[in-house]
């Protein structure tokens, strides 16, 4: 391949080469691509994340439309399990200092 016309963005020059050079030759502008943050990939990571947690949600969702619900649990009366103060609690009301009949 031979050598190509490259044209200055800003003055419009136009000079010979067989790779454009990094500035002007004629103005001296500095045409090159900027380094700093890519906010493309910011949002391609972002559609990414979304995708995946969507599906997740719906793999989910999905695995469990077939189960039928748990039934609540009921509470059982039987002795073997007290709560703290359950046996008092029937005999006497809780009383505070405050509720005494003098005060």
């Amino acid at each position: 391949m031979g050598p190509k016309f490259f044209t200055c963005p800003k003055c419009r020059h136009r000079y010979l080469g067989h790779e454009p050079l990094p500035d002007c030759p004629q103005c001296g502008y500095d045409y090159r691509e900027k380094e700093g943050f890519r906010w493309d990939v910011l949002v391609y990571l972002l559609a990414i994340i979304g995708l995946v947690s969507f599906l997740l949600v719906t793999s989910y969702y999905r695995g469990n439309i077939g189960v039928a619900p748990r039934a609540a649990a009921t509470p059982r009366s039987d002795e073997s399990e007290k709560l703290p103060g359950s046996g008092t609690s029937k005999a006497m009301p809780f009383q505070s200092p405050y509720h005494e009949p003098g005060r």
